[in-house]
């Protein structure tokens, strides 16, 4: 069962673990990749340097030369160009903490059960990758952690689009017109004529998952399992891997949104582990339990432990874990 150390507050005690753990699991390495994301323009909410300042800092001490990675999206956006990408991390300051690399037009092809997935190579190339991640709301996987963080953001746009593709629905039985699909819709992309109508749709698997008779199946199969598999992908070419979450400023939407919507829970804290599925469903536990409550299937219609679940089962770790309360 893995570790999930958890500190509500960046401690100096926690501070010292990680510094130690960040030593042990990278010992021996001259360089590694720090994958981050630089967060869209507009978005306040998004990760900021001063956020992961400390961790860069530990690099710093134990003389560990790193860049910050994160690859170009699919949607329109000025980061979806890697030379606009890198202007746009810099125009935040992510410069200032160290080399910015944002290039992804290499990759090393995975076979996957559904697709090849295309993991970009400067992340593979790394001897080592510091998964640093941005815990809070997503609108197609209920929250973003560290498998979101790796089966989006360390794929080509390529894979991203055969993703959110994948999961698009297809109409494939009888409609009893609850238009449960259509109120659930997060892009209001759905109309219950005779049978449900797809005419926006950002393959989030929502109304496959809501719907009463089943009638709604996804062209390959559901998002949450084709981005744990794609997460899965880049996890297994990794050569030492470590994860670190941050849980603040929880919007409803993520980082890749300019608008991420309402803060929807209070700041949780800092949640250190080499097991990637142990310290997403630690982050997941954890503000639940603060909110009292699911606020992720309150606000996005998914837990989120669905892409948890599919990631054990492409052997990235275990939803299982032992949490080490650091004061």
């Amino acid at each position: 069962m893995a570790k999930v150390y958890y500190s509500i507050g960046l401690s100096r005690e926690f501070y010292d673990l990680v510094r130690e753990e960040i030593r042990q699991r990278f010992k021996g390495c001259k360089e590694i990749a720090i994958k981050i994301h630089f967060g869209e323009p507009g978005n306040q909410h998004s990760f900021k340097p001063e956020d992961v300042k400390a961790f860069t800092d530990i690099l710093d001490e134990l003389n560990i030369k790193f860049f910050m990675y994160d690859s170009s999206t699919a949607y329109n956006s000025p980061r979806g160009d890697p030379k606009t990408h890198e202007k746009v991390a810099i125009e935040k300051g992510w410069d200032k903490l160290g080399p910015i690399n944002t290039d992804d037009s290499e990759f090393v092809k995975v076979k996957g059960k559904h697709f090849d997935y295309e993991v970009c190579k400067p992340l593979v190339d790394a001897e080592g990758v510091l998964v640093i991640s941005h815990f809070k709301g997503h609108m197609c996987s209920g929250f973003g952690g560290a498998i979101k963080n790796l089966g989006m953001g360390a794929l080509t746009k390529r894979s991203k689009s055969a993703i959110h593709d994948g999961s698009k629905p297809i109409f494939d039985g009888d409609c009893i017109q609850c238009k449960a699909c259509e109120r659930s819709c997060p892009v209001h992309g759905i109309k219950v004529e005779d049978c449900p109508q797809f005419n926006s749709c950002i393959g989030c698997s929502i109304c496959q998952i809501v719907c009463p008779e089943g009638s709604i199946k996804p062209k390959v199969d559901y998002f949450d399992t084709l981005l744990a598999e794609g997460a899965a992908a880049a996890f297994h070419k990794f050569k030492r891997s470590y994860f670190i979450n941050i849980a603040k400023n929880i919007t409803k939407r993520c980082d890749c949104a300019s608008d991420p919507g309402d803060l929807i829970a209070a700041d949780v804290g800092y949640f250190a582990s080499e097991d990637p599925v142990a310290i997403d469903m630690a982050s997941y536990s954890k503000t639940v339990e603060g909110e009292g409550k699911d606020i992720f299937k309150e606000q996005n219609r998914k837990s989120g432990t669905e892409q948890v679940h599919a990631a054990e089962k492409f052997r990235m770790g275990s939803a299982k874990y032992d949490l080490v309360e650091i004061l």
